[in-house]
């Protein structure tokens, strides 16, 4: 059985994870020997048992020689003790009282941003080009110490390593692009940090190299992880949330309009929303440590039947894809989940993750997010879609899809605006 949403789907995969909760909540992929989880309660209970289920699992099935680059070993997919070890090194560095210092310096970036778009006096533009790329990419430049004029190389560093698909259907000129593709980031991070080593700055590269682990200071390549985690993650995401975000106001326009009515008690609310209802991230891998029994709940198969149980059994080894994107619009857990409801209440999604592998910048995206809302809203009179959206049911064929399995978002979304004469 294919766990996986169809290609076809990868953009509104939400029809597929209703069926897969109802009917086969707990599927076995025989052809990519993992197990694919859907329901919220099951997820969120291994993602809380790091010890049962392990996270050393390099998630690209890809020939053994490209491994070592492709599946190194990362804050990502590391166990205890050694994950918490890394983990101390940044942690500090990015809880919320630290990253809110970042909001000024976030405000400033994102009004330039909107000054160029509005300079354009076209009354377009691409959101995701022209704005949700370029604002997170420069945050976590600045905070990195990396030049923010290299971002286009960062962008296409990012597409080739999310294109790569995560299943067994990879084919091997995507594989070879992006072990180049990591290659060539160490060659330019190395670069970089030799730099930083001579001349160290208030940055977080030179804070990773000055890190002392067990009173050793990590190795070059253990540094080279975490520039390319850091750089990667640290804006990927926010990216689609963004993007994500702008396309479900817009595609909602009474959720857009309660927004723009209530925004200083919504914003946050219209975030958080988004994680779960357009989760950024799809999926997350575990491997079992040891072997795990789940009863596979379904409904019967005529009205009044009771709920068939049927026990499944993951064995030591088996990896796992715990989908996120289906925990969240799991309808034991959310009330009407397939709506975009940006007033929800108990919002206990699992956009960021839970557990010790909680996204350590999940702080830094609400932000850059909440900000990313607040000028939008501050900033243009309308937005629309620059094209036809009379046929809302055929919405997703009309914007520009990740080609990615792992990320759900979009690398254009053509917008109509009218400005406000504010600033």
């Amino acid at each position: 059985m294919n766990i996986y949403p169809p290609i076809e789907q990868r953009f509104s995969p939400f029809e597929f994870y209703s069926l897969m909760r109802k009917n086969n909540p707990v599927a076995f992929d025989e052809v990519n020997e993992q197990w694919g989880l859907y329901r919220y309660r099951d997820i969120e209970k291994i993602l809380r048992e790091p010890i049962k289920f392990s996270s050393k699992f390099g998630p690209f099935q890809v020939p053994q020689e490209y491994q070592e680059n492709l599946n190194r070993p990362s804050l990502l997919n590391t166990d205890p003790p050694y994950h918490r070890k890394l983990r101390t090194i940044v942690d500090t560095l990015f809880v919320p009282i630290e990253i809110s210092k970042l909001e000024p310096r976030i405000e400033n970036i994102a009004n330039e941003l909107i000054d160029n778009i509005i300079e354009k006096d076209s009354a377009t533009m691409d959101l995701i080009t022209d704005f949700a790329y370029p604002l997170p990419a420069t945050v976590i430049a600045e905070l990195l110490g990396v030049p923010s004029e290299d971002q286009d190389t960062f962008r296409q560093w990012a597409d080739n390593i999310v294109s790569l698909e995560i299943t067994s259907d990879s084919d091997i000129d995507s594989i070879r692009k992006a072990n180049k593709t990591v290659a060539d980031m160490d060659i330019y991070f190395s670069k970089l940090i030799e730099k930083k080593k001579k001349m160290p700055t208030n940055d977080l590269i030179s804070h990773i190299i000055r890190a002392r682990v067990d009173g050793h200071s990590l190795s070059e390549k253990e540094i080279l992880s975490f520039c390319s985690l850091l750089l990667n993650a640290g804006h990927v995401t926010t990216v689609n949330l963004i993007g994500n975000l702008v396309l479900s106001l817009l595609e909602n326009p009474q959720e857009f309009k309660r927004l723009q009515e209530n925004q200083n008690s919504l914003i946050k609310a219209a975030i958080e929303e988004t994680l779960r209802y357009r989760s950024p991230v799809q999926f997350l891998f575990r491997i079992a440590n040891a072997d795990v029994t789940l009863s596979e709940e379904r409904e019967g198969g005529r009205a009044g039947d009771e709920e068939r149980v049927q026990i499944q059994k993951i064995q030591k080894g088996q990896g796992i894809t715990l989908f996120l994107g289906s925990a969240n619009h799991d309808e034991s857990i959310f009330t009407d989940p397939e709506r975009f409801d940006i007033t929800r209440k108990n919002l206990r999604h699992l956009g960021f993750g839970t557990g010790i592998h909680f996204c350590l910048g999940a702080p830094l995206a609400r932000l850059e997010g909440q900000i990313a809302l607040r000028i939008i809203l501050e900033r243009f009179e309308k937005l629309q879609f620059n094209f036809d959206n009379s046929d809302r049911q055929d919405l997703h064929t009309k914007v520009s899809p990740l080609k990615s399995s792992f990320l759900l978002g979009l690398s254009h979304l053509p917008l109509r605006f009218q400005s406000k004469n504010n600033r």
